[in-house]
């Protein structure tokens, strides 16, 4: 028999807060690049790379608010994981 709720683990929470975290700096450091590139070329990549970046930010508030809403997982682990995802990585 199935569960009705299958729990997610804390380690799996833990790694998308450094995951977060990870988008958040990366985010940084192609800004900067943007910031000194002279390559057009090179400057279209970086771009896309930011709209990658920003994608998987947002997959990753989907995923953190629908869990969520179903209780998945510890409250406040969630929480902070909504709260990390949801920030613009822009402003990184």
């Amino acid at each position: 028999m199935v569960p009705a709720r299958i729990p997610i683990s804390d380690t799996l929470i833990g790694s998308l807060w450094r995951e977060a975290d990870s988008l958040r700096r990366r985010s940084s450091q192609v800004l900067g690049d943007m910031g000194r590139c002279q390559d057009t070329q090179l400057l279209a990549r970086l771009r896309r790379e930011l709209a990658e970046l920003e994608q998987r930010r947002r997959e990753l508030l989907q995923a953190a608010q629908g869990w969520q809403r179903r209780g998945v997982a510890e409250p406040l682990g969630l929480a902070l994981l909504v709260e990390l995802s949801r920030r613009p990585l822009r402003a990184a």
